[in-house]
């Protein structure tokens, strides 16, 4: 091994010299044909016993509880390493497989128990040699996601997960698939909000569309047991919030900006509500309830108005330049407040009164201040 460093190469030719062959696996094959640089690679090992594994690689981590799972440094990168498996569901949930990951297991019998057919090729460590069984490089340039197998309905994540992959390559889904999530309803509303935290977690952070995410869970039925704050919304609102998100998005891929833009139409009590089920990142939240806030506070503009929302900006998590961002981003009828800001400044040559003291400051600091947006706001109109 070079510099005592393990590379893929020397890895999957150490498993090869003992039977056995690792794949590349999942989203890493898929994200390469997308063109996209994968951000985890995980492998899949064939043909070994756990026993040997760990003998030839000591320095191998396990994590895995039902089946055998480690964690290893490839590349420098510590890498999850998985036996290929085959599972069968005995019960309800996630967590509710039967799994075997014995030797003779296939890398094709692997790939069929996962999810859409995008995410069900392989590629051999040594060889590069592309296993793709289910035409996933046909849908992706068809940019189609389709199940894998009727099984696709046995784990109810699936469903989420599906809507996030529509969101986060655009691709559209194909109409069995859509019927495959919308059995899943039941399980759903039993599964850890965490979980579905997660996924909104990605969403928000690569989707070009983040709002693709919650029409299709609309359209499989699945919102309401999933994200009900923003299946309560009236169709108008919900087209409204979706618009408004999906315009955010192109103009930042900030996680708690495109979060915010919801504020534009989800109130405050229904943000409250919703963090109270399913704890939200704080400073999303706050940027949202904050959104909310001012821009309803600013349908009707005063000088007063202005000078005080500036002043609460100053102290909060959102700044004047983000929620100016999301204003024009959202295409709101609304004034921006970074030109404002500026022009809340002294004439030249004057300066506060030196008998004033403490609050006294303060007042007439603010006076001055509307007296300047006044001016700003009559030679803008």
């Amino acid at each position: 091994m070079s510099d005592n460093v393990l590379t893929e190469r020397e890895f999957a030719k150490i498993i090869a010299e003992n039977g056995g062959r690792v794949f590349r696996v999942g989203g890493c094959v898929r994200d390469s044909f997308m063109g996209i640089t994968p951000k985890d690679i995980d492998f899949s090992v064939v043909g070994m016993v756990k026993k040997n594994f760990k003998m030839l690689f000591p320095k191998a981590e396990e994590c895995g509880k039902s089946f055998p799972v480690f964690r290893l440094a490839i590349d420098g990168i510590k890498r999850e390493v998985a036996f290929a498996r085959t599972e069968w569901k005995v019960g309800s949930g996630y967590k509710g497989f039967r799994v075997s990951a014995k030797p003779k297991i296939t890398i094709e019998e692997d790939l069929f128990r996962r999810d859409t057919t995008v995410n069900s090729m392989a590629q051999d460590s040594l060889t590069g040699e592309i296993i793709d069984p289910f035409q996933g490089q046909e849908d992706i340039r068809a940019k189609v996601l389709r199940a894998t197998s009727q099984h696709f309905s046995d784990d109810p994540m699936r469903a989420l997960r599906l809507a996030g992959q529509s969101a986060r390559f655009g691709f559209a889904i194909d109409s069995a698939t859509l019927l495959f999530a919308r059995d899943v309803k039941e399980e759903l509303i039993h599964e850890p909000v965490e979980r579905m935290i997660a996924e909104l977690g990605k969403v928000v952070a690569e989707a070009s569309e983040p709002g693709r995410f919650f029409k299709v869970l609309a359209e499989t039925q699945l919102l309401e047991v999933t994200f009900p704050e923003i299946a309560e919304l009236p169709v108008d609102d919900f087209e409204k919030a979706m618009a408004g998100l999906n315009l955010v998005a192109k103009a930042t891929s900030s996680s708690k900006l495109r979060f915010a833009s919801l504020g534009l139409v989800m109130d405050q009590m229904r943000l409250a509500r919703w963090n109270q089920r399913m704890t939200l990142p704080g400073d999303w939240l706050d940027a949202a309830l904050r959104v909310n806030q001012i821009t309803g506070f600013l349908e009707e503009t005063t000088p007063e108005k202005i000078v005080d929302t500036i002043g609460n900006l100053r102290r909060g998590s959102l700044k004047i330049e983000e929620l100016d961002l999301i204003i024009t981003a959202a295409k709101l009828k609304i004034l921006t407040l970074g030109p404002l800001k500026a022009a809340m400044v002294l004439p030249q040559g004057e300066s506060v009164p030196k008998t004033l003291q403490g609050k006294e400051i303060g007042e007439w600091l603010r006076k001055k201040h509307i007296e300047a947006i006044a001016k700003q706001l009559n030679s803008n109109s």
